[in-house]
């Protein structure tokens, strides 16, 4: 008997995930050809669409082998079906586009494939050598689109039209560009261009002549912009002292570490030690900056700044290949001021007057809105997001589905580290880094990617969110909008960005420590333990509050905040300062003074008492020069003195009091001591956070633990504390789709801003 296997029946799919982009409906059309299936696919919205008939047994092995994804290059999501009519097709076809009013997804930029690396390094191939090499399965996205869905129409690959060569691939079934939006080659151009600063009204090199010069400049000890996917690089030789210092001179940035681009992951190894796990993200689809420990520092002084880690990432577009297997390791750093938004514009970079720049490799592709590189590192066996842009953004991290339903929400994020989210449905879609609002530029750069990014989404929001400090400009935006608002409490979204990631419903014990954030009794939190569920937060504990000159202005001088905290200890005699007395008078008579329970200016007072650093040249300096006095210690197996903090308890709050470990630092005569004294402050915060966590759950009756905020960026902290934590009982979470710092609090407002909206709160 004929069970119906045989029988056709018809079928519409819509398919939601990361489908656009990554060559899915030319594998979506000969999956279909091979298994005689008849009816159509297309791009629609952010998702695909597909309408096929055949035997119910051919249908079964389709969607079968689709959700099997052996190549990796898609992610399924959700699959919708209905069931259709059985019609006349005469074959399967990519068909055009539709519209749709909502856009799911957006690919991401992706890095070169290896079939592509293959063709550029093949004489023989007509690509050979071709710095724009891409295929269906990689080449820049986010940065090239202007409207969706993905088509080449829809992109700055318009510019370019295709030659004959490209076309016949473009249109064959059989090609690896078969619908690749962005096929282009040696014929139909993009091409190089190079501007020698270095001579006036030169004549401008084009071509494999450009990338030549551009090549022997730096080979020269020279800096050369390259403009990449996001933006434009600053690149040198991170070899070469006098170059490395030029460049510092050119970004204005003394003593940041330098990332640097290896050619390939062997050539990382012979610089820094590579675990499976970091190997995993270096390789990863996003090719992030990935901080390594360094064996032994073997380039210029001036590259790290003798940091313990090394910013290593591999290329990921072919231009970079063809530089770094030519040149070997780069400096490849933002073409931008420091506190700047990188620079995309060619008229912008090529007009730029700069003495240290000797001159421009670039190209006639436009690049529709700046990218910054992503850091990353392993923290505690998974990766952490220090900075979430290219290659994770605009991936969407996906919420559960909840009664707020398509409820559209704008989240404005915070000041420093700015990022905005914009959410429908499940989906979340954190925008790029763009630095610190109070550049102007930069919040230029911020209110154009609002606009950009509501267009590109098809994003009406109808609630805004925002924190609670009065001056952010952030919440001066937002306020600019007209939408309902809602504020919230800076920390208190730290730990909901923690709770959007992991589903958590709550009630959470949140750990949020960070340097500062505006709280409900108008002083400067930073230290704190809050029971959070719903809507709502009880502040249950607290780093002891101490006085500080200057609030939000405190945070650069590391020496100050420690003669602060000493004199509110009674500790200041021990502690040398030439404006102790000022700074002392200052807090007895409460001139220009503010409360601070804030544990990274606590981080920053341990590193000026133990004499690691006194000033904060860039952000977290003090702390992270702390912590690597930690680690060198953590490394030689030195034992810390325990110094555990005091708990106290005020009108039901717990207090965290660090008083003994500053007591045992201002007598510590031996500056041999200094790295125990640095590891044994943060095993003293490590313990001090499970002892009040214990002490929460048996109040508040919950073990499940979320760790957020930008002092959670710290290694050794992190890594001291999940395990103290497992080992009494607590399910412990923290961030991995988004940054534990101010790059991950626009998720946390969304997460609250739906909150509301499913309790009529707005």
């Amino acid at each position: 008997m004929d069970s119906g296997k045989n029988k056709e029946t018809a079928v519409k799919i819509k398919v939601c995930g990361i489908v656009q982009g990554v060559g899915f409906r030319p594998l979506v059309y000969r999956a279909a050809r091979e298994l005689g299936l008849k009816g159509w696919v297309r791009n629609v919205g952010g998702d695909v669409e597909i309408v096929a008939q055949a035997s119910k047994t051919a249908l079964e092995r389709f969607l079968s082998d689709l959700k099997e994804n052996k190549n990796q290059r898609y992610e399924i999501l959700n699959m919708e079906m209905e069931a259709l009519p059985v019609s006349v097709f005469n074959d399967f076809a990519i068909i055009p586009s539709g519209e749709a009013k909502e856009v799911s997804m957006i690919p991401a930029d992706l890095p070169v494939c290896p079939e592509c690396l293959k063709e550029l390094a093949d004489p023989s191939d007509r690509r050979y050598g071709n710095p724009f090499i891409s295929c269906m399965a990689c080449g820049p996205r986010y940065t090239i689109i202007e409207e969706m869905p993905y088509d080449r129409d829809n992109t700055v690959m318009k510019d370019f039209p295709m030659c004959s060569a490209c076309k016949k691939e473009y249109t064959s079934p059989e090609s690896r560009r078969f619908h690749a939006q962005t096929i282009s080659c040696n014929d139909c151009g993009p091409y190089l261009l190079y501007q020698d600063n270095r001579k006036q009204e030169a004549e401008e090199l084009t071509d494999r002549e450009a990338l030549k010069k551009a090549i022997k400049v730096l080979k020269n000890g020279g800096i050369v912009a390259v403009k990449g996917i996001g933006g434009y690089h600053l690149v040198c030789s991170p070899f070469l002292e006098k170059s490395v210092v030029r460049l510092r001179q050119c970004k204005g940035r003394e003593e940041k570490p330098f990332a640097v681009m290896f050619h390939s992951v062997s050539e990382i190894r012979k610089y820094c030690d590579v675990s499976k796990e970091e190997e995993i993200l270096l390789t990863s689809k996003a090719r992030p900056i990935v901080l390594l420990p360094m064996q032994e520092d073997l380039m210029a002084p001036s590259t790290n700044k003798k940091s313990l880690y090394c910013g290593a990432f591999l290329p990921y577009t072919p231009l970079q290949h063809l530089l770094t297997e030519e040149l070997g390791p780069l400096i490849m750093t933002s073409a931008n001021v420091s506190g700047q938004p990188i620079i995309r514009e060619d008229d912008r970079m090529c007009s730029l007057s700069d003495p240290y720049l000797d001159g421009i490799l670039y190209h006639r592709r436009r690049i529709v809105r700046s990218v910054d590189d992503s850091v990353a590192k392993i923290v505690a066996g998974s990766p952490q997001l220090i900075r979430r842009s290219r290659g994770y953004v605009p991936y969407p991290v996906f919420l559960q589905k909840e009664k707020a339903g398509e409820a559209e929400v704008f989240a404005a994020g915070g000041d420093l580290k700015a990022a905005f989210c914009l959410s429908r449905g499940t989906k979340a879609v954190v925008s790029q880094y763009f630095g610190d609002l109070e550049e102007c530029s930069v919040m230029e750069e911020y209110k154009r990617s609002y606009k950009d990014l509501t267009g590109l989404l098809n994003i009406n929001p109808r609630l805004a969110v925002c924190d609670l400090h009065p001056n952010y400009y952030s919440s001066r935006f937002t306020q600019s909008l007209m939408l309902p608002m809602v504020k919230v409490q800076h920390h208190h979204a730290h730990i909901a960005s923690v709770m959007a990631e992991h589903g958590l419903k709550g009630p959470v014990i949140g750990v949020a420590f960070d340097g500062t954030g505006y709280g409900t009794d108008g002083s400067i939190w930073g230290g704190e333990f809050l029971i959070c569920e719903g809507t709502e937060f009880v502040r249950a504990a607290h780093l002891s509050p101490f006085p500080i000159l200057g609030g939000d202005q405190s945070m650069r001088d590391g020496k100050k905040t420690a003669v602060c905290y000493l004199h509110h200890a009674g500790l200041d005699s021990f502690f040398p300062d030439e404006r102790k007395q000022l700074i002392t008078a200052a807090l007895d008579q409460k001139i220009n003074t503010v409360s601070t329970s804030s544990m990274g200016r606590l981080f920053d007072a341990a590193a000026s008492v133990l004499q690691i650093a006194h000033e904060n040249r860039y952000e977290g300096e003090c702390a992270i020069l702390l912590e690597r006095e930690a680690e060198i210690a953590r490394r030689e197996h030195i034992i810390p003195p325990s110094l555990p903090f005091l708990i106290t308890k005020e009108e039901g709050v717990l207090k965290l009091d660090p008083r003994p470990f500053f007591e045992a630092a201002v007598n510590c005569k031996d500056r041999e001591k200094t790295g125990a004294l640095a590891l044994g402050f943060h095993n003293s915060a490590a313990e001090g956070i499970a002892e009040i966590c214990e002490m929460l759950r048996s109040c508040y009756h919950t073990s499940e633990v979320a760790l957020s905020g930008g002092v959670f960026q710290n290694t050794v902290l992190t890594e001291l504390t999940i395990p103290l934590l497992k080992e009494r009982g607590f399910q412990v979470y923290v961030n991995r789709f988004v940054p534990p710092g101010d790059g991950g609090l626009s998720l946390g407002q969304i997460y609250l801003g739906r909150e509301h909206w499913k309790e009529g709160n707005m």
